[in-house]
C-alpha cells in the first residue's frame, strides 16, 4: 500500500506534468469506485487542475470549483501517458487532458477497493474528517504528539499507524520509524519515558523525509506501480543482517500484518503493561 513518502513523490511528479491542464473527458469503469459525487465524475469536464496536494494517504486534485479525492488503498496505482494508448481492462478510471495525455487509475487483479470522492468543500469531506495531523506539518508538535499518546495502552506500532493519531503512516514506515528511534514495535505506549517519546516524535518526520529523498532519487520524474523499498533498513528484510549491527532482522506476522525489527538495535524486551 502506498504510504506518505510514496504519495508525496507521486504527487510532486504528477503536479509537474498536469497542473494547468484542462479536462477533456473522464470515464469511470467501476461504478463502486465513486463514494461521493456523480458516478460519471462529469463535473470535472472542462475544468483545469489548479493544484495537487495530499492529506494522509489521499491525493487531492484541486479543479476550478470541485475537488477529486483519490485513495489508492492497497493495490491500485496511477498511470500517466499518451491518450492514444489502449485503455486496459484493469483501468477503472481515466481522465483525458488537453495535452493529449491521460491519467488512469489501474486496479489489477480481482480485488478492487480503491476509492474516489468528488466534493465541493474539502473541509466537509467525510473521507478526511477523522485524520490526525500531518507529520511533516508545523502542527505536529511534541506537545500535541505526547497529548495524543498519553495514557494509551496500545502497542506503539499500532498507534503510530492509527490515521486518527497521525496521518499517512502505514506498516512499512512504522517499522522504519521505530528502528530509527531504537524502540521495539512491541512496546506499549504508556511505558515510554519522556525521552523515548521525544525520540520517537523526532524519528517520524526524519524517517519520512529521508524516504521521500530516497524514492525520488530512484524514480526521478517517473511514476511507479510498485512501492520502492530497496533502501529500507528493516521492513521486508526478515532474516537479512541488520545494516547497523549485523543481527538477523526479525519478523512477526499477526492479523495479516508483517512486523520487521532488529532484536538488538530495538531491544524487544517489553516492560510491564
Amino acid at each position: 500500500m502506498p504510504e506518505l513518502p510514496d504519495l508525496e513523490v507521486i504527487r510532486e511528479n504528477l503536479a509537474a506534468r498536469l497542473l494547468g491542464r484542462a479536462v477533456l473527458s473522464v470515464g469511470v469503469r467501476r461504478p463502486s469506485l465513486v463514494q461521493v459525487g456523480p458516478q460519471d465524475l462529469s463535473p470535472i469536464r472542462g475544468q483545469s487542475l489548479r493544484d495537487l496536494t495530499r492529506r494522509g494517504k489521499h491525493l487531492l486534485f484541486h479543479f476550478d470549483n470541485v475537488y477529486l479525492i483519490v485513495h489508492l488503498m492497497r493495490y491500485a496505482w496511477l498511470w500517466h501517458g499518451p491518450s492514444h494508448y489502449e485503455v486496459t481492462k484493469a483501468t477503472t478510471m481515466f481522465i483525458s487532458f488537453d495535452d493529449t495525455t491521460d491519467l488512469r487509475l489501474i486496479e489489477p487483479g480481482t480485488v478492487q477497493i480503491a476509492a474516489v470522492w468528488l466534493v465541493q468543500d474539502l473541509a466537509q469531506a467525510e473521507a478526511l474528517q477523522k485524520l490526525g495531523p500531518e507529520p511533516l506539518s508545523a502542527e505536529f508538535t511534541l506537545e500535541s504528539f505526547a497529548r495524543a499518546l498519553r495514557g494509551k495502552r496500545r502497542m506503539v506500532k499500532k498507534i503510530i499507524m492509527d490515521q486518527s493519531v497521525i496521518a499517512g503512516i502505514g506498516n512499512a514506515y512504522a517499522d522504519e520509524i521505530l528502528f530509527r528511534a531504537k524502540i521495539s514495535p512491541f512496546r506499549y505506549v504508556h511505558t515510554l519515558s519522556d525521552a523515548e517519546l521525544e525520540t520517537l516524535w523526532r524519528a517520524i518526520p526524519d524517517t519520512l523525509l529521508w524516504a521521500i529523498r530516497e524514492i525520488k532519487a530512484r524514480v526521478g520524474g517517473n511514476l511507479f506501480d510498485k512501492e520502492v523499498r530497496d533502501f529500507l533498513y528493516v521492513h521486508g528484510r526478515a532474516g537479512a543482517p541488520c545494516r547497523v549491527c549485523g543481527t538477523p532482522i526479525g519478523e512477526v506476522l499477526a492479523e495479516g500484518q508483517r512486523t520487521n525489527y532488529c532484536p538488538r538495535c530495538q531491544n524487544v524486551s517489553q516492560p510491564s503493561r
